[in-house]
């Protein structure tokens, strides 16, 4: 097991998000870090996954969007632990130097709570005394050791979102959001 932790796989059935729900993940997210801050000033989508949801809670927040490319899997099949092991691309990061704004980082999922981690470490010596870091994910794994401040689903199983293929195997519908969950 890594430091981070290790997602959990009950390998019940393969939840998939629909747009419909994506959409509305991403009003709720945005919706409780309004509620809860004053002010964000930029949101960081963590390719691949977390872009999407980011660019959508960015909008809905008004601010800017950066993205930063972090990648742990080794690739996307069903059940594959993750290495724990993230590469973040430093060059992302720099757009962030001496920022001293809040910050929320979005991500599809917090599996084990490498990626997240690895993100905080890496923005650390590049932003300002000032900046505040917040993390929201749609899913977050049972397995992980480090919880996002939001997310809308916990799971136990595999996540398959709009952007990716659709597995071979059925799949079940998350279902509709109904608001964000808070680290607290």
């Amino acid at each position: 097991m890594n430091a981070a932790g290790q997602r959990v796989f009950e390998r019940q059935r393969i939840w998939r998000v629909t747009e419909r729900a994506l959409t509305a993940a991403c009003v709720a997210l945005a919706d409780a870090v309004r509620e809860d801050h004053l002010a964000v000033s930029r949101v960081i989508g963590i390719a691949n996954g977390g872009v999407i949801p980011a660019g959508e809670v960015a909008r809905h927040l008004g601010v800017e969007l950066l993205t930063v490319r972090a990648r742990h899997n080794i690739d996307d099949r069903t059940y594959l632990q993750a290495t724990g092991e993230v590469e973040v691309e430093q060059a992302d990061v720099v757009a962030l130097t001496g920022f001293n704004g809040t910050v929320l980082v979005v991500d599809d999922i917090c599996g084990s709570g490498a990626t997240l981690r690895a993100l905080a470490q890496a923005l650390k010596p590049v932003v300002g005394p000032g900046c505040r870091l917040l993390t929201a994910t749609l899913c977050l794994n049972a397995g992980a050791r480090l919880r996002p401040d939001y997310w809308i689903w916990p799971v136990s199983d595999w996540v398959n979102f709009p952007w990716e293929q659709p597995p071979a195997a059925p799949t079940s519908h998350l279902p509709y959001p109904e608001g964000a969950h808070r680290d607290r």
